[in-house]
């Protein structure tokens, strides 16, 4: 069966269930005030940058560890539980909603940002002669806090995988680059240095301007700096970062949090002279997880209230930046196409799912997914037959095509595997050999990628129920090879879900308990909840 269809038999169960949210307002609760500092940034002309100040890499390096089984059934419809919300806790916010969020801690290979295999010691990005990260922009060299925290994350999770020492000795000079660069204002803040236009075309940040992404992710750092090391020089540092969350929203000074329509955004581009900001999906969702992992080690009344209105925003925020049977928007505010950051939005998702046992964050992933596919390239098969190559323009437009009748099996590696605007199905972007630049849709059984991919893996497991009886169960590879047998499965029958999976054009779902434990069923048989 074509994936299309396939999905279509999924996304019929995935109407979200309500979640009862409670409305809380600002009280007098503040951080402790910290000793001002002023640091004057060095000066700095117009710098056109070449894209969004977001690392690709270690976004789509994300791994995931072991489902782990629900708590119960009952427990994974999507009412996550009746914990106490406590009042508002930053300063100057109007109301915001916070759902109940129970909140759980994960596994260190399931934590975010976990990865399979280790970074090369050898660091083919920019970085300077200390080794710490930097952008250069122009022919200038500048700090980038979002990258630096970025890489000693990435570099402790090496060690995690390695135990090899230079990892943590590394970590440890981005994550001093950035405490030594900080700006004090009610907390730790880490300041952009040079002059950046939002996506290129929209406001101008004059430094220094802040990033509560930067913020985020320089506090998962420092937490797991501290977890590992013991520290507490480290531990003083993710305090002081923490801190900045809580800060009033004031035009001119420091700030990130701010509440639009209802929902508390940590926003990756707050202006530096008004109360405006981005709505970044993915740098609020970063964000948030450096609050989770700051919640970790300090799960006080205060961080659970603020982590639990960040889930909250990434929760409905996601439907503000669906579009409908394509990639998702990047922000809300300008509603730009996500492009790669579409594949970054499932994994987030699939993350909050596991932070929370909420199933309306797998649903996401999973809606986010059939709008458009995460990325994922490879080489594609052909079956003997006839073929047609397209090129289209930006509006789907057909600038040409290109027959093609083949007469044996062949193969051709693509690129991307994804939608055209205004074309069904799915189609591949081939890079070499006579269809070179054209894009070809896929044909199960007939044209299809190789291998398995455009993977979700559920940090706790899907229940679903048996729809259409299956017949048979498969054993997959990652390159692949495909066994079966037959299965007892019956229409009615309860199942749990680790993993949806492409695999040579077809979708299946891996089996996580009873007798089919680890083998392959077809999505279009399994209605997951």
């Amino acid at each position: 069966m074509s994936e299309p269809v396939s999905r279509r038999s999924i996304l019929a169960g995935l109407a979200a269930l309500p979640l009862v949210p409670r409305r809380i307002g600002p009280t007098d609760n503040s951080a402790t005030s910290r000793l001002r500092q002023t640091v004057q940034p060095a000066a700095t002309s117009v710098v056109d940058p070449a894209g969004e100040i977001s690392p690709e890499l270690a976004i789509r390096s994300l791994a995931r560890g072991r489902a782990v089984k629900p708590l119960a059934r009952a427990k994974v419809a999507s009412v996550p539980g009746s914990g106490r919300v406590s009042p508002s806790v930053v300063q100057g916010a109007s109301d915001y909603l916070v759902y109940p969020f129970p909140l759980f801690t994960l596994e260190p290979g399931s934590l975010p940002y976990a990865r399979l295999t280790p970074m090369p010691l050898v660091d083919t990005e920019t970085h300077d002669s200390f080794g710490v990260r930097m952008t250069l922009r122009g022919a200038v060299l500048y700090d980038h806090p979002v990258a630096q925290a970025q890489y000693g994350i990435m570099l402790l999770e090496s060690h995690r995988l390695t135990a090899d020492q230079t990892f943590v000795d590394r970590a440890i000079l981005q994550a001093q680059r950035l405490v030594d660069r900080r700006i004090e204002h009610q907390g730790w803040w880490f300041p952009y240095s040079f002059v950046y236009a939002v996506h290129r075309t929209y406001e101008v940040f004059k430094p220094p301007w802040f990033s509560m992404m930067a913020q985020g992710q320089a506090l998962s750092l420092f937490v797991r700096l501290f977890e590992l090391t013991g520290d507490p020089v480290w531990r003083v540092a993710a305090d002081q970062t923490y801190a900045t969350f809580l800060v009033a929203p004031v035009a001119g000074q420091p700030w990130g949090v701010h509440v639009v329509d209802g929902l508390l955004w940590l926003d990756e581009y707050p202006s530096p002279v008004s109360l405006r900001g981005d709505r970044t999906y993915n740098g609020h969702i970063f964000s948030a997880f450096g609050l989770y992992d700051y919640w970790r080690l300090t799960p006080t009344d205060e961080c659970t209230a603020l982590l639990r209105a960040a889930l909250t925003t990434a929760r409905d925020g996601g439907l503000l930046v669906r579009s409908r049977g394509w990639r998702s928007h990047y922000c809300v505010t300008h509603g730009l196409d996500a492009g790669y950051y579409h594949t970054t939005h499932i994994h987030e998702n699939l993350s909050l799912q596991g932070i929370t046992q909420d199933p309306v964050f797998a649903q996401r992933a999973d809606l986010f997914a059939a709008d458009y596919p995460p990325l994922s390239s490879g080489s594609v098969h052909f079956q003997p037959g006839s073929y047609t190559g397209y090129k289209f323009n930006s509006g789907g437009g057909v600038l040409a095509s290109k027959p093609l009748g083949i007469s044996h099996s062949s193969s051709a590696p693509d690129t991307d595997r994804g939608k055209v605007i205004r074309h069904s199905g799915i189609w591949y972007q081939i890079s070499a050999g006579t269809l070179a630049g054209y894009e070809v849709q896929e044909w199960p059984s007939h044209c299809y990628q190789v291998g398995m991919y455009a993977v979700l893996s559920y940090l706790v497991q899907r229940p679903g129920t048996v729809v259409a009886k299956p017949g048979s169960v498969y054993n997959l590879s990652a390159a692949g090879l495909v066994g079966s047998r037959l299965t007892s499965l019956k229409v009615g029958d309860a199942v749990d879900i680790q993993t949806r999976a492409v695999v040579n054009g077809v979708e299946f779902l891996l089996l996580a308990t009873g007798v089919d434990a680890g083998w392959w069923v077809a999505t279009s048989g399994v209605l997951l909840l």
